[in-house]
């Protein structure tokens, strides 16, 4: 065999062998919600923050290509449930109720709850009981949403009409700023992430201690890689750095 006919035969199997690689790693379908700065959010028709960074890096160690697929806050656990995302990076903190649904990675923040009020609001609050009384607006199917039903709705401190529940938080600033509702609950790091753009303030801090999780399928095939490479992450420092570098 000539040496020109070796060397076809050698690119000939090179192109084989990156089809059938290609073949091999399909593009990760990544769910987030990208209205939670500093974590996510579009900045001139790009995707920017710390869950974007850390989706990137999660493909860079999968060695797959991934697209960012962005959706309410509420219809992600349902879109791991159903199969139409193969995992969501988006502040999703772990809990007890919603591992019953999916898989958790292990934790890579920890953040508390806020009570937010427009900054020019006379709003003292002191306790959790002083809550009682005001409008409130939450997230819908956010952890401070569930904490506002558990400990304001239930132990009968706000009624069902003073509670108010939205699509995406930005929705609820936009009725803060304009008196709709008189404070609104979320994580504690989006105030920094939306100082810019509303005049909020926090008034009260609830400690939670939660943990943001990557979720995933129950027994999702790439759970474990998923997880691996997380821990990577946090092992390497290269976690902290993604996070110092969006929430100083």
């Amino acid at each position: 065999m000539s040496f020109r006919m070796r060397f076809l035969l050698i690119i000939l199997a090179a192109l084989v062998l990156a089809a059938c690689t290609a073949k091999d790693k399909p593009t990760l379908r990544i769910g987030m919600n990208v209205t939670f700065p500093p974590f996510s959010s579009e900045v001139d028709g790009t995707y920017v923050g710390v869950s974007v960074d850390l989706a990137h890096k999660i493909a860079e160690k999968l060695e797959q290509p991934y697209e960012i697929i962005a959706m309410d806050f509420d219809n992600l656990i349902p879109a791991i449930v159903s199969g139409n995302i193969d995992f969501a990076i988006s502040s999703i903190s772990i809990t007890e109720e919603r591992s019953r649904q999916i898989e958790f990675s292990q934790g890579y923040f920890t953040v508390n709850q806020a009570v937010i009020a427009a900054k020019d609001s006379p709003i003292k609050i002191n306790s959790i009981k002083e809550l009682g009384g005001y409008n409130i607006g939450v997230t819908n199917s956010t952890t401070a949403h569930n904490w506002v039903q558990d400990n304001l709705l239930m132990k009968n401190l706000i009624t069902l009409n003073q509670l108010f529940i939205y699509p995406s938080i930005s929705e609820a600033f936009e009725d803060l700023i304009k008196g709709e509702i008189d404070l609104a609950i979320n994580d504690a790091v989006i105030v920094k992430g939306y100082e810019d753009e509303f005049p909020i303030t926090t008034k009260f801090l609830i400690e939670t201690d939660e943990q943001y999780g990557i979720a995933m399928p129950n027994e999702g095939k790439y759970n474990k890689k998923v997880k691996a490479a997380l821990q990577e992450l946090l092992d390497s420092g290269e976690m902290r750095s993604i996070i110092q570098t969006h929430i100083q």
